[in-house]
């Protein structure tokens, strides 16, 4: 198992009631038996087009990143022989955060999809041709998946390409309009129905203009409101990793302990700031805590090995409006 190399972790309960660049980056995983085959990340098409000629699988992917108003800094690309799972395994804490296949193997998406739920971080943005093949990953909730059966466009890439390198919080998923490359499908209400039922999104019209259908993983969960979690937790790790390595010392007393818990507030505003976090209604501040116990509270055996574990947070997940009924009188 990778294992990214950290003094900070970061574990989040979600509690259920009765960077622009940053996590958007996509992986393509391309089966290749080449010896010299290894990790590789690009920042543009051409720079791809070296190793992956124009008439492959992993070019035509990628190219449907690229061409996005919104596409990522960069594009991944990792191979693997026999073993997916253990392939990704080996990457996992690489930058990227979006994993696709450069060509869809029933198989070969159900590990994927297994592997990033075992995690439960990141996400398998899995494309099939119909929506029988998201049957197999409608119980995971780190799965997008997407029907489209147009010969030669990839809208599991061109999706990820225009949203996930968004701000995280600022987009839904839902309504991504004119995709660069993608076609939306003539389906029917009916059928839009069974995808949705399925666990999966389409590409359609609606209102004369071509959008996704939901923005939702195969389990439900919203995508936007999983990626800010996502957000949240890497931000966290990132800004107290920083905090101890960029001071002299960080000193184990109320000082110290208040340094840290104000890069946690710190992180918690920003992600209120960009449509993460919810607004309390009745102060209209950010629908977040931030606890630290002190000194004095901890076991005596974490303080001798240096260990400080008295940091929690809570937050409320902002939502979005996906769809309106309004109610009308008409009087004659």
């Amino acid at each position: 198992m990778a294992v990214a190399i950290s003094d900070v972790y970061v574990n989040i309960d979600i509690e259920r009631p009765a960077a622009k660049v940053g996590l958007g980056r996509p992986l393509i995983l391309v089966k290749n038996t080449a010896q010299d085959a290894k990790y590789q990340e690009y920042t543009s098409l051409e720079a791809l087009a070296k190793d992956y000629a124009s008439d492959t699988k992993t070019y035509a992917k990628a190219k449907a990143i690229f061409l996005q108003q919104n596409a990522p800094d960069l594009v991944a690309v990792a191979p693997f022989n026999t073993d997916i799972a253990t392939a990704l395994e080996d990457v996992f804490s690489k930058s990227w955060h979006f994993v696709i296949l450069a060509e869809y193997v029933a198989a070969d998406a159900l590990a994927i999809s297994n592997l990033i739920e075992e995690h439960k971080f990141k996400f398998a943005v899995i494309q099939v041709p119909t929506f029988a093949g998201a049957a197999q990953l409608k119980t995971n909730s780190r799965t997008i998946v997407v029907v489209h059966d147009k010969v030669g466009e990839h809208l599991d890439a061109a999706w990820i390409g225009d949203t996930a390198s968004a701000t995280v919080g600022s987009v839904t998923w839902k309504f991504r309009k004119n995709l660069v490359g993608i076609t939306a499908s003539e389906l029917t209400s009916a059928q839009v129905d069974e995808i949705h039922a399925q666990g999966a999104v389409a590409y359609i019209l609606k209102a004369g203009v071509p959008q996704t259908s939901e923005g939702k993983t195969a389990n439900g969960e919203f995508i936007d409101s999983l990626h800010g979690d996502d957000w949240v937790k890497s931000t966290i790790e990132t800004r107290l990793q920083k905090a101890l390595t960029d001071s002299d010392k960080v000193s184990f007393d109320t000082r110290g302990i208040a340094q840290l818990q104000s890069e946690v507030v710190a992180v918690l505003d920003e992600a209120f700031n960009n449509g993460i976090v919810d607004i309390d209604d009745e102060t209209g501040q950010a629908n977040y805590t931030v606890t630290a116990l002190q000194r004095n509270e901890l076991k005596e055996e974490e303080i001798l090995a240096r260990k400080y574990n008295g940091l929690k947070f809570r937050y409320k997940r902002s939502n979005a409006i996906h769809s309106a009924t309004v109610y009308g009188t008409i009087v004659v």
